[in-house]
């Protein structure tokens, strides 16, 4: 069980590779599990809808708390790099004040950037695979989170407590990049590589972008790479919304 908690600092042949067969295992097993996640949610009564949402949303700071625990009980004792400062970390501090607050920009911003932070984390577990077993607390902890990540938006969605319009997405962006001035301005200090603003991911194709072209067009390249992704899950609900119109003009 101790090597379960074990922290690796170099690739290992007994961890699972990227795209490997243990890779699509743990991709399997994610998108069976939030399809029957978000089944589930869809058939409660409405006025229950909201639960497993809120359960959720607790969760997710749980589990990044658990992480940061883990670094710290692992060697990692300077507390700013312990801190939820990636895009898929920040959802811990975005998912809850989403859910509880009610917020429209807050949940926006959640559906926007933590569905798509979910499926990358998933697709290009960066740091975990080549490092970590299938059976370890960094795997499974990574997995869990993301799922979460993907199932809190879509089940606002899907249960009809959330629409996007697409809209609304020019506040989604103005959030996004406040959030990265902050982000940019601790790595800047303090030499940390928070959202990935100075350098990319190990194992995704931007580490190629990044070595060919430099920085600042790395930088730009994954900016619009994220906003036009963001835009594009907006643009089934312009369809719904034009439907509706058309619709109410007939009548």
């Amino acid at each position: 069980m101790t090597e379960f908690f074990v922290r690796s600092y170099e690739p290992s042949d007994s961890a699972f590779a990227f795209f490997g067969a243990g890779h699509f295992l743990l991709v399997l097993l994610a998108a069976a599990g939030l399809a029957l996640l978000l089944w589930m949610t869809r058939r409660l009564p409405r006025e229950k809808m909201w639960t497993p949402v809120r359960v959720a949303a607790v969760l997710v700071p749980v589990l990044e708390l658990s992480h940061s625990v883990w670094l710290y009980l692992t060697g990692v004792t300077e507390v700013v790099q312990l801190l939820p400062l990636h895009l898929c970390g920040v959802q811990s501090l975005f998912i809850p004040l989403a859910v509880f607050s009610g917020s429209m920009a807050l949940r926006d911003f959640v559906y926007a950037t933590s569905l798509l932070g979910g499926v990358f984390g998933i697709l290009f577990p960066a740091g975990v695979a080549d490092y970590y077993p299938l059976w370890s607390f960094q795997t499974i902890q990574t997995v869990l989170l993301h799922m979460l990540l993907i199932y809190v938006p879509l089940a606002m969605v899907t249960a009809d407590l959330h629409r996007p319009d697409p809209h609304r997405f020019p506040r989604v962006l103005c959030v996004f990049l406040a959030l990265v001035l902050v982000v940019g301005g601790v790595d800047r200090i303090f030499g940390e590589n928070y959202m990935f603003l100075y350098a990319p991911p190990a194992g995704t194709p931007l580490v190629w972008v990044f070595h060919t072209f430099g920085r600042p067009v790395y930088l730009l390249i994954t900016f619009l790479l994220l906003a036009g992704a963001s835009f594009i899950i907006h643009l089934p609900f312009a369809a719904h919304r034009r439907a509706a119109v058309s619709v109410r003009h007939s009548e």
